[in-house]
């Protein structure tokens, strides 16, 4: 079985959660360093829901608190969608017992690669400030890094909306723009893959919740989820789609482009220039079948975690 080392930036988040949750028990993913970006939520808020996520599956990874200020003047967030604590229906912890370590993100980042220089695909799941200030930092980051792979850009819009600027990206669109000019090999999986492609139906929804107890977990963030504007209820899978690109890519049809990125006017709107020596290799199309059977194979595959975390158990205890 054939793994590959990472560093995920990740803002968890309802959909990175869902993404970490397959990660953290997938053996195909070497995780070296989790940074953690503000976007989707508090950024302390995030920082403590991934330490929580690594008591319940009592994971020892490290995890850097990331930057509090962005590059770009956006300040927004998502926590309409994802709930004030990020999780959904989900309550976490006020503490864990997975603390972040007290060092900077950029020269954490640096470290790792450097001890495996060539090696690591960098997954950016959330806007990109942390991976700005690496750059910004420690220039010389661009020669360690074997690739790029990220969630986020809207080249083609959305099924509900043709003209969607990707949040990942108008977040802090001039971070984003220092991504491109690295010239490093990115693969960008469009938040449309997971919205239009990748979803989860209601009945498919219902089906994960019956599975085991991180089925129900699942289901538990998702109470906060269900995409708005469309015409049926599904839970976008936007990270999640973006994580199997590395082990699983023939289930993606992708396409190469150079990518522009609007960072005065339409803050954040991406424009895919397709040729053939394009920097980018963007995804366009998912195998539905395919990629929902995969899920519903990695979640069985979790039947067989014990978890001892108390605050996890009285979470997916039924109500009476």
């Amino acid at each position: 079985m054939k793994t590959y080392k990472v560093i995920i930036d990740t803002d968890p988040g309802v959909d990175d959660t869902n993404a970490l949750v397959y990660i953290l028990n997938d053996k195909q993913f070497d995780v070296k360093l989790i940074t953690i970006a503000n976007g989707n939520i508090n950024i302390d808020t995030a920082t403590r829901n991934m330490c929580h996520l690594l008591d319940i599956f009592n994971k020892d990874i490290p995890v850097v608190e990331g930057y509090k200020n962005r590059l770009g003047n956006n300040t927004e967030d998502a926590s309409f969608l994802h709930g004030k604590d990020g999780l959904g229906g989900y309550k976490p912890p006020k503490t864990t017992h997975h603390k972040p370590l007290p060092q900077d993100t950029a020269d954490a980042v640096y470290e790792t690669l450097k001890k495996h220089p060539k090696e690591i695909t960098m997954i950016i799941l959330g806007p990109h400030t942390n991976f700005a200030y690496l750059l910004k930092k420690h220039p010389d980051s661009v020669n360690l890094i074997k690739n790029v792979l990220m969630m986020g850009g809207a080249p083609n819009g959305i099924q509900s909306d043709p003209n969607h600027n990707s949040f990942n990206i108008r977040t802090d669109a001039p971070a984003f723009k220092m991504t491109v000019d690295t010239k490093l090999p990115i693969t960008m999986c469009p938040s449309s893959i997971g919205r239009d492609a990748g979803y989860f139906t209601e009945e498919q929804v219902e089906k994960i919740k019956n599975t085991n107890i991180i089925g129900k977990f699942l289901v538990k963030t998702f109470e906060t989820y269900w995409e708005p504007g469309y015409s049926d209820r599904r839970i976008a899978t936007n990270d999640i789609c973006a994580v199997y690109y590395l082990t699983h890519p023939r289930l993606y049809k992708t396409k190469r482009a150079d990518i522009e990125v609007d960072t005065k006017k339409s803050i954040g709107k991406t424009i895919a220039h397709f040729n053939k020596h394009g920097q980018f290799n963007v995804v366009l199309g998912l195998k539905r079948k395919k990629f929902i059977k995969l899920m519903f194979k990695k979640l069985n595959e979790m039947s067989k975690i014990q978890i001892t975390d108390k605050t996890f158990l009285k979470n997916m205890k039924d109500k009476k």
